[in-house]
């Protein structure tokens, strides 16, 4: 018994030595003002938060569409002054947009998946892409039938949005990263490797163009007609082709940065890219537009518009970059 109480004062010294000092810290805090969130109240508020992935932007006219990671779609019914936010069901990744000659939009979900609007881009359903490949780029084209590219040199196409898809592939291991109809009979794929495909016959059938010099991993590409097109990706490369492919010349950029996305406005061509970078391809040469907002992140989505192009990338970078037409 004597031990039993020699041990017992201790104790009590023990715990009012370790206890006092959390019970005092939680008094403390107790007292503290509320921690104030309105900063984050007012960034969700916001149409575009900072965090914002954004891929690819799509416009018909005035009205123009952006989606990104995490479900993210803006819509922008008047050049992209004002935007309304909408997140799509599951927050798929949304990598590719393209708009239909029928008025509505497919975007594509890195998980396989089309998302279809309508002509308002407020309304959205997704259709499976039957395919166990990964996908990287979509079109639509003329005849509002859906075209996608992407892993394993394979081409889907579907003429009844996605209820059923007709599958293609060359059988090499190759990424396919852009797909593009300038009308009815004539489209052109780029890829890994240099490799560039063209149909003649609205993509009935597919034959190899020109490598690109250099094996060149295009990130995308862009024909203003079924003879010229160019072609751009790492190190700030353009190639250049006035004869539908059958050869490739090198252009000046002026940059050294990845180029990530091209688009044109009829002879006028913008190219963008990393650090928010922005050519303009105009009378046979490329220049540099400056600007003033402070891009740390990628540009990827281009759109030219009115009199000057829309931009959207990482970060939540997005904007109307002026050009004077």
């Amino acid at each position: 018994m004597a031990l039993k109480y020699s041990v017992l004062p201790r104790l009590r010294e023990d715990i009012c030595r370790f206890a006092l000092p959390v019970l005092a810290a939680l008094w403390a805090a107790g007292c503290e003002a509320p921690l104030d969130l309105s900063g984050v109240q007012r960034e969700l508020a916001q149409p575009v938060h900072r965090y914002d992935q954004l891929q690819a932007v799509a416009r018909k006219g005035a009205q123009v569409v952006v989606v990104g990671d995490a479900g993210v779609v803006l819509v922008s019914p008047d050049d992209g002054r004002t935007w309304q936010r909408l997140a799509l069901p599951g927050q798929p990744a949304l990598i590719d947009l393209s708009r239909c000659p029928d008025g509505r939009y497919v975007a594509l979900d890195a998980g396989r998946q089309i998302w279809f609007s309508d002509t308002a881009a407020a309304n959205w359903q997704a259709v499976a892409v039957e395919t166990g490949e990964a996908v990287l780029a979509l079109t639509c084209d003329p005849r509002n039938r859906i075209w996608v590219v992407g892993g394993f040199s394979t081409i889907l196409s579907s003429a009844d949005d996605g209820a059923s898809w007709s599958e293609y592939s060359f059988g090499d291991d190759i990424q396919l990263t852009s797909v593009q109809f300038v009308d009815a009979d004539n489209g052109y794929v780029t890829g890994e490797f240099g490799l560039v495909l063209k149909t003649t016959d609205g993509g009935a059938s597919w034959e190899p163009a020109a490598v690109l010099p250099g094996e060149f991993y295009s990130q995308d590409a862009h024909f203003v007609d079924a003879r010229r097109g160019w072609a751009v990706g790492l190190n700030g490369a353009v190639f250049h082709t006035a004869d539908g492919g059958d050869s490739w010349q090198t252009q000046d950029s002026g940059t050294n940065l990845p180029l990530y996305g091209i688009a044109g406005a009829g002879e006028t061509l913008f190219a963008v890219g990393e650090n928010g970078t922005v050519l303009r391809y105009r009378d046979g040469s490329w220049k540099r537009l400056p600007h003033d907002n402070d891009v740390l992140s990628y540009l990827r989505g281009v759109s030219p518009g009115g009199d000057g192009v829309l931009l959207a990338g990482g970060n939540g970078t997005l904007f109307n970059l002026a050009t004077g037409g």
